[in-house]
């Protein structure tokens, strides 16, 4: 049997037999693997601690057949705060079922997962609001995915956005752009977004990760970027995803 050290951080598990667990893993090289954890929640495992969500480890495989089972593993960063805390856990959650959809098995993306990393550690041990952290990581990924939004000019007739009325400003998210008032008539879909939710997209769009700290999100641009990006993924996806009902329910309670 190959074995093989790599990277990676848990994506996703289910529980499998009386002690063993099945979990998806996101590695830089192998992009994402389906992995067997042995007797890892034996309180005695020493695979316990790299079996949990979000996870960051060095792992040693050995693959058998079409899965890849764990025969060693150093952990990193657990990034425990997130699991500590339920709404970081909600949009940590959330975070981690958008890279499950964007990563392909055997496929490496070194990009998206150091993204990834930075975007754990911000929702784990920053001072920034979760809901925060989840939303530029949502934009960060679909421009990573190909669907940068197009935000200078109206998709539909060209016109320049200092041309247009800036009360009457939409997100088409089927056209991935913005629309004027005198189109929005003719965009099946259009969601209303104003001018300080399209300079807060594009300062997010061409920003370092690193200065996800000094980002300060008004009421209004949150909401916006709430309902405008949950769409558009789910137009990028072609489904909504389930953490989307837990994201409600968070939101709701507060």
């Amino acid at each position: 049997m190959k074995y093989f050290r790599t990277q990676g951080i848990v994506l996703r598990y289910t529980n499998f037999k009386e002690a063993d667990r099945m979990l998806t893993v996101f590695s830089p090289d192998r992009g994402k693997m389906q992995v067997l954890a042995r007797g890892c929640r034996k309180p005695r495992s020493r695979l316990l601690a790299a079996s949990q969500l979000f996870c960051y480890a060095d792992y040693i495989f050995v693959k058998s057949k079409e899965i890849y089972i764990i025969t060693q593993a150093d952990v990193k960063d657990s990034f425990y705060d997130i699991r500590n805390d339920m709404e970081r856990l909600t949009y940590g959650t959330h975070i981690l079922a958008l890279t499950e959809e964007a990563v392909n098995y055997e496929e490496g993306n070194f990009r998206l997962f150091y993204m990834l990393l930075q975007i754990l550690a911000y929702l784990a041990y920053g001072e920034i609001n979760p809901e925060d952290v989840a939303h530029v990581f949502e934009l960060k990924l679909i421009d990573l995915l190909g669907y940068r939004p197009a935000l200078d000019r109206c998709i539909a007739c060209g016109s320049g956005l200092e041309q247009m009325n800036s009360n009457k400003l939409y997100f088409s998210t089927s056209q991935g752009g913005i629309v004027c008032n005198n189109c929005h008539s003719r965009v099946n879909d259009g969601y209303t977004i104003h001018k300080n939710t399209i300079q807060t997209i594009r300062f997010i769009l061409g920003m370092d990760i690193k200065r996800l700290g000094v980002l300060k999100f008004s009421r209004m641009v949150r909401n916006e970027l709430d309902y405008i990006l949950s769409a558009y993924l789910n137009e990028i996806i072609g489904k909504p995803l389930k953490t989307r009902s837990f994201i409600e329910h968070i939101k709701n309670e507060r």
